[in-house]
C-alpha cells in the first residue's frame, strides 16, 4: 500500500457502536459569518474543525477580526456590521478547496475596506463563480476578474453595498442565495430576492433563512405552489450569541448508510434527530424506504441494518444533494436498481460527483447510466459482496465525500482502496478513527 492509499477491511459481522459526527459544516459556515458580522464577541460551541472552516477562520482574520480558537468552539469578535480594514490595502485569501467559503467571504469582502483578492486550489478556481459575482455587482459591488471569466481569483475593491429587490434566474448554487442573505441585516435596505423559476436546492436557503432568524434577523419567506418564490431580509444589526452547532447531517449519512447496506447493524448516531432541519437529514428517511429502520432517542438515533436492502424505483434527491453520494453506495449494495433524480448540482462540486460516482462505481462492479441530473445504479453482482471481490483502487478526485462514500463501501465490498483518504480533512478529520471504532 503506498502511502497515500488506505485498504478498507470488510466487516466480518455487523457494525455496532456510536458515533458523534463533528458539528455541521452548513451551520458551522454560516453561524462564522454572522458572528464575524454581528456587534459584540459571539461563542460558537461545537463547531466544525475542517480544512473549511478553518480556511473561513484564517480568512476573516486576515480582514482584521480577532478569533480565538478553543477547545470546542471558537469565540469571534464582530465587526458591527463591517470587516475591520484599512482602505488600499490589498489582502490575499486562499480558500484551498471550500467553495463555500469563497462564496461566502466573496460577498463579505463586499463590506470591508480592504482590497480582497478570494483566490483557491485549481480545481476551486475551475468552480462556478459568476452567478455569484454578478448578483453582488447589481448590489453596486466592484469585483474585477484579471482573466475574464468571473472565476477566482477575484479582487473585490469595493467597500459597502446597497441593498435593495432583485430579480433571480437560475443559478448553478444556492451559495450565492446564501452568501447575499447572510449580509443582508447589514445593509440599508436589506434585501428582496424574487426568484424566476424554482431556486437551487431551495432546502439549503430555507436553512439559511432559519440561521438568521436565530440570530435574531428578520426574514420572510414566501411560496408560490409549494416552490420558494421570494426572501425577504430586513435590515437591522444583529447582536453577539451564543451558539452551539448542531451534529452534521451530511456526515451522519455515511453511517446510516453504513448501517442499512451490512445486515444486522446497530449504529447509534449521538446528537442528530432524523427530523433534523438540516437537509441531508432527508437520508433517513431515503434509507426507511429502502427496508433499513431509524429508532429516535432522547440522545439522537440508532440506525439499523435490514437483512437486504431494497432499490428505490425514483428517488428525488434535489433537498439533498450531498446525502445523494451516499445514497448511490446504498443503491449499489440493493436488490434492485435505483435511479436518483435531482442531482443537477452534483456536475460543479469539488468534483464532477455524478461522473465520478459513475467511474468508481463500474469498477467496482455495479452498472451505472448517468445523464446531467440523475443516476440510474444496477446493484453490484452478489459474488462480489464478499471479502474475496477482486482490488479496486477508488480515485477519490480530491473530493472528501467521494473518499467517505467508497470507504463505506469497503466495509461491505471486499478490496476496496482509497487514493488520497487525507481528503476527508475537508469536512470530517476523524472519519477514519470512527470507521475503525465501528468495526472494532
Amino acid at each position: 500500500m503506498g502511502t497515500h492509499e488506505r485498504i478498507i477491511e470488510p466487516g466480518t459481522g455487523p457494525l455496532s457502536g456510536s458515533v458523534r459526527v463533528p458539528g455541521s459544516k452548513s451551520l458551522s459556515n454560516r453561524a462564522v459569518i454572522l458572528a464575524a458580522l454581528a456587534r459584540g464577541t459571539s461563542t460558537l460551541e461545537g463547531i466544525l474543525r475542517s480544512d473549511d472552516i478553518d480556511s473561513l477562520l484564517v480568512g476573516l482574520e486576515q480582514l482584521g477580526l480577532g478569533i480565538d480558537r478553543r477547545e470546542g468552539g471558537v469565540c469571534i469578535e464582530g465587526g458591527g456590521g463591517m470587516l475591520p480594514g484599512r482602505p488600499g490595502r490589498v489582502t490575499t485569501i486562499n480558500c484551498g478547496h471550500g467553495g463555500t467559503p469563497a462564496r461566502f467571504l466573496l460577498a463579505a469582502a463586499c463590506l470591508s475596506a480592504d482590497v480582497v483578492v478570494i483566490d483557491g486550489s485549481d480545481r476551486l478556481r475551475q468552480r462556478p463563480m459568476a452567478e455569484g459575482v454578478e448578483l453582488l455587482r447589481a448590489m453596486g459591488a466592484t469585483i474585477v476578474s484579471d482573466h475574464g471569466s468571473d472565476r477566482l481569483p477575484l479582487r473585490v475593491e469595493s467597500c459597502g453595498l446597497r441593498g435593495g429587490r432583485f430579480r433571480v434566474g437560475s443559478t448553478a448554487s444556492s451559495q450565492y442565495i446564501s452568501a447575499l442573505m447572510l449580509i443582508a441585516p447589514f445593509l440599508d435596505e436589506g434585501i428582496e430576492l424574487e426568484f424566476d423559476g424554482p431556486p437551487t436546492s431551495a432546502a439549503y436557503i430555507r436553512l439559511t433563512a432559519r440561521e438568521l432568524e436565530s440570530w435574531g434577523a428578520g426574514v420572510e419567506l414566501q411560496d408560490h405552489a409549494g416552490e420558494l418564490e421570494l426572501v425577504r431580509v430586513r435590515p437591522g444589526m444583529i447582536a453577539s450569541r451564543s451558539r452551539c452547532i448542531e451534529p452534521d447531517a451530511s456526515s451522519a449519512a455515511y453511517w446510516a448508510v453504513a448501517a442499512a447496506i451490512n445486515p444486522g447493524s446497530r449504529i447509534r448516531l449521538l446528537g442528530l434527530q432524523p427530523d433534523d432541519v438540516q437537509p441531508d437529514a432527508g437520508v433517513f428517511n431515503a434509507i426507511v424506504k429502502a427496508g433499513a429502520a431509524v429508532e429516535s432517542t432522547d440522545d439522537g438515533c440508532i440506525v439499523h441494518g435490514p437483512r437486504t436492502v431494497r432499490g428505490w424505483s425514483t428517488l428525488d434527491a434535489s433537498d439533498m444533494p450531498d446525502g445523494a453520494v451516499s445514497l448511490a453506495i446504498m443503491a449499489a449494495c440493493a436488490v434492485t436498481t435505483s435511479t436518483i433524480t435531482g442531482l443537477s448540482t452534483l456536475r460543479v462540486k469539488e468534483s464532477d460527483r455524478i461522473g465520478a460516482i459513475q467511474c468508481e462505481l463500474e469498477r467496482c462492479g455495479a452498472e451505472v447510466h448517468a445523464t446531467d441530473q440523475s443516476l440510474r445504479i444496477s446493484p453490484i453482482p452478489t459474488p462480489l459482496l464478499s471479502t474475496e471481490a477482486p482490488d479496486v483502487l477508488v480515485r477519490t478526485y480530491d473530493d472528501h465525500r467521494m473518499a467517505m462514500a467508497f470507504s463505506i463501501l469497503g466495509l461491505r465490498r471486499g478490496g476496496i482502496r482509497i487514493e488520497d483518504p487525507e481528503c476527508v480533512n475537508k469536512s470530517y478529520p476523524g472519519f477514519y478513527m470512527d470507521l475503525e471504532a465501528l468495526q472494532a
